[in-house]
């Protein structure tokens, strides 16, 4: 299939050249955060690769110096603004945690296999995200972290799960308690991701993996990965309703209402202070 470009947004660049499609995020100046919308539209981009014909292989990435940076802030302030605290946990409850394990199960589940290119800094979501592809391959400048439990909560979009089955459960306990960094070296060393490539090498290296594993049919691979991940594909849908659910109780509760309502308030004083310097 000759180089094209399918889509082009503001936040989302889709493209397939030689029968490897890509999902690039597209937020360089929001650390390729997600907003409901935005993680919507990354998974269904993925899923609508996986039913283009010539297409045997996607893979996921982002723009500049980072992966994906998890939620947007920015989005989850407007709605604070807006609504108050209790729109914004509802918001979290109703919308936010729900659309990003909807894009989790479209990646767990794509038919192609789906290379997550890690080309920056991955946390929370942003880390979640590739946790659910086939392969992962990093940036030597890329850093790790499931910073959840900064916000008091668990790994919503499947970390709690899928992390341990990587790397062990002694090592992704203690990322997912203390959410520390690991940098590019460790999670090669743990198991994290396969290749660590240096940064320009990176798109280069990850097109050619996916092509490698469009070695035979189609649905010679779907059918092998979907028996592969039978077992763990329902221990996952069950992992992130009870992520989904431990979450919606613990914003409930006073101290994490008040690690997020912090968060609000330092982006709150730091937009003041970029306006005030304007």
């Amino acid at each position: 299939m000759a180089d094209a470009v399918i889509e082009s947004t503001d936040d989302i660049v889709i493209d397939t050249v030689d029968g490897v499609g890509t999902v690039r995020l597209n937020r360089p100046d929001r650390g390729n955060s997600v907003t409901p919308d935005v993680v919507t539209r990354m998974g269904d981009a993925v899923a609508d690769l996986a039913e283009t014909d010539g297409i045997g292989a996607v893979v996921l990435t982002g723009t500049g110096k980072v992966f994906c940076a998890g939620a947007d802030v920015k989005d989850m302030y407007a709605v604070y603004s807006a609504d108050g605290a209790d729109g914004l946990m509802n918001y979290l409850a109703v919308t936010w945690m729900p659309a990003v394990q909807r894009t989790v199960r479209l990646l767990w589940n794509n038919p192609v296999p789906v290379i997550a290119a890690y080309n920056g800094h991955a946390t929370a979501g942003g880390l979640d995200f590739g946790l659910s592809c086939d392969v992962r391959l990093a940036a030597s400048q890329a850093r790790f972290a499931e910073s959840y439990v900064n916000l008091g909560m668990v790994p919503v979009a499947g970390g709690a799960y899928l992390l341990p089955k990587l790397i062990g459960l002694e090592k992704a306990s203690r990322m997912i308690a203390t959410g520390e960094f690991i940098d590019a070296e460790q999670a090669l060393a743990a198991g994290m991701v396969s290749e660590v490539c240096d940064t320009e090498d990176l798109a280069r290296r990850a097109a050619e993996v996916a092509r490698q594993m469009t070695h035979g049919p189609v649905a010679t691979y779907a059918n092998a990965k979907r028996i592969a991940r039978a077992a763990a594909t329902v221990e996952l849908d069950a992992a992130l309703k009870e992520s989904l659910a431990a979450n919606i109780a613990l914003i409930a509760r006073p101290e994490v209402r008040s690690l997020v309502l912090d968060v609000m308030e330092r982006y709150s004083l730091a937009k003041a202070s970029r306006a005030g310097r304007d």
